[in-house]
Parts: structure tokens; C-alpha cells; sequence
């Protein structure tokens, strides 16, 4: 029985050492990964419009957003949840804000999912400041919630959509137009893996050498409880 629990005790040291070889190449990680947006249109949605009845391809009940370049169509279920909220009737029109509530969108932001895509996706938060019980009531019916910012309490709901874009048609009304545009940015994000040399090169000479210490934590102490147990057994 003590033989058995010293070996398992000799695993969890073994185990314990062979970290040391992540613990160095997690410490000086000699690949990094860059991310950076790449905005390639900007555009001005002019007006909303909901799709009527299925076509080769649009989905009855998608929202369009029209701009003045592109029409951004969100599938359907999306569509619900957004059209639920922008036929609310409210005093005020909705801010458009990033996750901290602090800080506003200048533009909507349109994430294409490749360069080549014409699928996009799009994550915003909108704001309603408000002290009126009434435009409370709606705004929690819609799933805002309330937010402590600058010792006063606000209302934000944050969306996610996704969906499909198109170039706009050219007969599109212009009685359709809103009086203030919404803003847009369209862009993709770029990922670029890069390597520190220097680092890959410090990792690369120790590794070698902490493996060994790991292998000798782990070998030379088996033999030496075999022993013990023997020199033990043999003084009873």
C-alpha cells in the first residue's frame, strides 16, 4: 500500500514538471496574432423596408436597410427582434452605442464575414435616456435594461444581426428617403500571425534541456522507492 501511493505520488510530480516546458513556451510565446479592421465602403441608410412575400433572393419578412450603395437585408428572425424595436413609439430617437454605453457609434458597423462575402453581420447597442415611467414600461417590454452612467439611470439593449447585402437598385423611390441618414461602415477584420525569431530561437536551445530535467524527476525517483521499500521490509 505504501509503495503504491509512493508511485502515485511520483505521477503527480512527473505530471507537475513536464509543465515546465509549457510554462516557458506560454511565458515567451514567440507567435502573436495581430487583428486589425479593414473598412472598405462607407455608406447612408436612407430608409427601412420589409419584404413582403419570398423571391429567389429575399426571405418573406427580412428588414432592408436602404442605403444610397448597398441594401442590407437581415434574415428573418433578426428582423423580428429589430422591427419590435424601431416600431416603438418613443419622444426621442435611440442612440447607437458601443458595449459601454459611454461611448457612441459614429457609424453602424458592418462586418463582412470574408473580403469576398456578401454575408455581413453587424453588433450594436442602442441607448434611451428617459426618467418617464411610461417610456420606461415600453423599453423593459423590449428587453432594455437599466444602466447606472453619470449618476443617472439609462436604458440599452445590445442587437446582434446578420444577413445578406446588394448593390442598390437604381429605380429605388426617393419619397422613401429619411430626413436624417443613418451612417454606415462596412468593413472586414484581418487576422496576421507573426513570429519573434529571437524568441522562437530561446525556446528552441532550452527546451531540450528542461525536458531532460522533467525526464530525471521522473525516472531516477522510481528505483530509489523501490529500494526503500526493500531496505524497510528487510529490518522488520
Amino acid at each position: 500500500m505504501k509503495f503504491r501511493c509512493s508511485v502515485l505520488a511520483l505521477l503527480i510530480s512527473a505530471l507537475t514538471l513536464n509543465g515546465c516546458t509549457v510554462f516557458l513556451w506560454g511565458e515567451n510565446n514567440p507567435f502573436h496574432k495581430t487583428t486589425t479592421e479593414k473598412t472598405v465602403a462607407k455608406d447612408n441608410i436612407q430608409a427601412f423596408g420589409v419584404v413582403a412575400k419570398d423571391n429567389t433572393q429575399l426571405e418573406t419578412g427580412s428588414l432592408v436597410m436602404m442605403g444610397k450603395k448597398y441594401w442590407f437585408v437581415v434574415n428573418p428572425r433578426d428582423s423580428t427582434k429589430l422591427k419590435a424595436v424601431l416600431d416603438v413609439k418613443l419622444d426621442k430617437q435611440f442612440q447607437m452605442v458601443q458595449q459601454n454605453p459611454r461611448y457612441a457609434y459614429k457609424a453602424l458597423p458592418v462586418e463582412l464575414k470574408s473580403p469576398e462575402s456578401q454575408t455581413f453581420r453587424s453588433k450594436f447597442c442602442l441607448r434611451y435616456d428617459t426618467q418617464k415611467a411610461a417610456e420606461i414600461a415600453k423599453l423593459k417590454q423590449l428587453a432594455f435594461k437599466p444602466v447606472e452612467l453619470d449618476d443617472k439611470t439609462v436604458y440599452t439593449r445590445c442587437i446582434s444581426t446578420e444577413g445578406h447585402y446588394y448593390a442598390t437598385p437604381k429605380n429605388v423611390a426617393e419619397d422613401r428617403r429619411f430626413d436624417t441618414a443613418v451612417p454606415v461602415r462596412i468593413y472586414y477584420t484581418e487576422t496576421k500571425k507573426s513570429t519573434d525569431v529571437q524568441k522562437l530561437t530561446e525556446n528552441i536551445l532550452q527546451t531540450p534541456f528542461t525536458l531532460a530535467l522533467d525526464a530525471v524527476g521522473a525516472v531516477i525517483a522510481v528505483p530509489y522507492v523501490v529500494v526503500s521499500e526493500i531496505i524497510d521490509a528487510s529490518r522488520k
